[in-house]
């Protein structure tokens, strides 16, 4: 999962008072508040998964112990992200597909947005190594083959990995997400630039159509055992296309006067994908099972679609009015440094203070973990402020 597109304020289509839908070129420059705080939400979400939900809590009961458990299904805001990315990318690419510095100015943003924090958090990494190697030798379970780790990670190739050593899994447990992102960055241009918008469609709909079936045969039959049907980029393409297919919609005239005349009916429809959620939420709280695999990431797709689509075109609703909150649409602003640091700081704060893995049953436990959480954000915020507001700027000298 990632949030790898904070700083895309969106291609989308404001709505103007007195016309059902007025289609606009919306500059990355500007930012849609709904939209961060549905990042702010997503991250929520998977903080929420790998604070609490993942943690040691068998000993405050059954009824808690379970009700904590269902909570590990927050990793789902992993595809809220990529369902947003696939909107927001797919947005600016169409917005953009004619112009000359199309490839060029796509790529220096990305640049710019994503591979300073990242490059960091793997440098960071590789003197840790270097520390316990030569440093304190001994002292930790590391090896010289540790900083392979390093070149799988720079190149995005860690969401082909399984079977990693302790620390890098600490590290790096949660970056597959942005691998399949990057792997997306490679596709989506020009997909965008030299296939018509028609065919487009056509391919993005037999994506979503096909990436249940491809992660089912790898679950069941082709690679049992591993992660490969929930972090090979094309299993999880599904998302991405739900969200490229929504941006292409809302450029079409028709498709926004029908939403804008049917809102009553677009809130039944979110609702109703909601109770689907919840009714998924037994599976999706479990390890990788083939309910999930199929039919979760399917609904989950869709759900977190409609439910973009909803805060876009109803930005007067109680749906929007959350997404709108200060709190949430900040951490949405911080959400990508977030998203990469926070399950290692943790993980290492109760390994170091407590010499336990994560636990939330007792008040050592709870406050090791309100430290561990107030550390991420207190260095995500510091790294938006200083390190990544700015060279996001200077990415944005790169013109369309």
């Amino acid at each position: 999962m990632t949030p790898t597109d904070l700083s895309l304020s969106g291609p989308a289509s404001k709505k103007v008072p007195g016309t059902p839908h007025l289609q606009t070129s919306v500059s990355s420059a500007m930012r849609i508040s709904e939209l961060d705080g549905l990042r702010g939400l997503a991250i929520l979400m998977v903080i929420t998964c790998h604070y609490v939900g993942n943690a040691e809590h068998k000993q405050l009961g059954f009824w808690i112990h379970h009700f904590l458990s269902a909570l590990t299904a927050g990793w789902s805001g992993v595809d809220l992200f990529f369902v947003l990315s696939g909107y927001l990318i797919g947005g600016i690419l169409l917005d953009a597909r004619n112009s000359s510095s199309y490839f060029h100015a796509f790529y220096m943003r990305r640049v710019h947005r994503i591979l300073p924090v990242y490059y960091l958090w793997i440098t960071i990494y590789a003197g840790l190594i270097a520390l316990g190697l030569w440093v304190i030798p001994g002292r930790y379970a590391v090896s010289t083959w540790d900083f392979r780790q390093v070149l799988v990670q720079i190149f995005f190739l860690q969401n082909f990995q399984s079977g990693v050593p302790q620390f890098q899994w600490i590290w790096f447990v949660v970056t597959w997400s942005l691998a399949v992102e990057e792997q997306f960055y490679l596709l989506a241009p020009p997909l965008i630039r030299f296939v018509s918008v028609r065919k487009v469609v056509y391919i993005l709909s037999a994506t979503i159509c096909l990436a249940p079936l491809l992660r089912f045969m790898l679950f069941r039959y082709w690679l049992p055992g591993t992660f490969a049907s929930l972090s090979w980029m094309p299993c999880r393409a599904d998302g991405l296309a739900w969200g490229m297919l929504l941006a292409i919609a809302w450029r079409e005239e028709w498709f926004g006067r029908f939403i804008m005349d049917n809102q009553q009916l677009l809130k039944r429809v979110v609702f109703g994908l909601f109770l689907g959620v919840c009714g998924l939420v037994w599976w999706l709280a479990h390890p990788p099972n083939v309910v999930t695999v199929t039919i979760g990431y399917s609904w989950l797709g869709i759900f977190y679609c409609v439910l973009i689509l909803l805060v876009l075109s109803n930005t007067g609703g109680c749906v929007a009015g959350v997404m709108r909150w200060k709190l949430l649409r900040k951490l949405g602003t911080i959400s990508y440094c977030v998203y990469i640091i926070h399950d290692a700081f943790n993980q290492l704060a109760h390994r170091i203070l407590l010499q336990a893995t994560p636990q939330v049953y007792n008040p050592k436990g709870v406050a090791v973990t309100l430290l561990a959480l107030l550390l991420t954000l207190s260095v995500a915020s510091v790294s938006w402020s200083y390190f990544e507001k700015p060279l996001i700027r200077r990415g944005h000298r790169y013109q369309y």
